[in-house]
């Protein structure tokens, strides 16, 4: 392949891949504008992680319908970042299995008055598969996209 057709790919390839995973109906990173408003949701949120013999202890007890530190101890989580590398704790650091996070967060007003308002919640570093619920913080009639 000769140098310009190579540098060419260098420049198009990532351009390329954005828009076909744009097609494939991925999301590109949105970008703040006029008509978009952006709330980032990083920082500290509680965490705990699922330790019990078959790892589905939080959902058996739904653990998602009362605050996470209700039922029982949480950690403050710096997110992002990567559980595993956070603390010295051994069972934490080689840990494979649920792990929950919790954030409460206040939403600009217009993004609950009208129920058309589209809100999209992108989460950017969420690896293998997650699972996310929200409580209350939509108007009725309001559907998280």
């Amino acid at each position: 392949m000769s140098p310009k057709l190579s540098a060419c790919w260098v420049a198009l390839g990532p351009l390329l891949c954005s828009w076909a995973l744009a097609l494939q109906g991925g999301m590109l990173f949105p970008q703040e504008s006029p008509s978009r408003e952006l709330k980032a949701l990083d920082g500290l949120w509680r965490f705990r992680a699922d330790f019990s013999d078959n790892r589905l202890q939080g959902f058996e007890q739904q653990w998602y319908r009362q605050p996470l530190r209700e039922s029982g101890p949480t950690l403050d989580m710096p997110v992002p970042s990567s559980f595993n590398d956070i603390t010295q704790e051994a069972r934490l650091r080689n840990f494979i299995g649920w792990v929950w996070y919790e954030r409460e967060a206040i939403l600009p007003q217009r993004w609950t008055q009208d129920p058309e308002m589209r809100v999209v919640l992108r989460i950017n570093s969420a690896h293998y598969y997650a699972v996310v619920v929200s409580q209350g913080l939509l108007c009725p009639g309001h559907k998280l996209r």
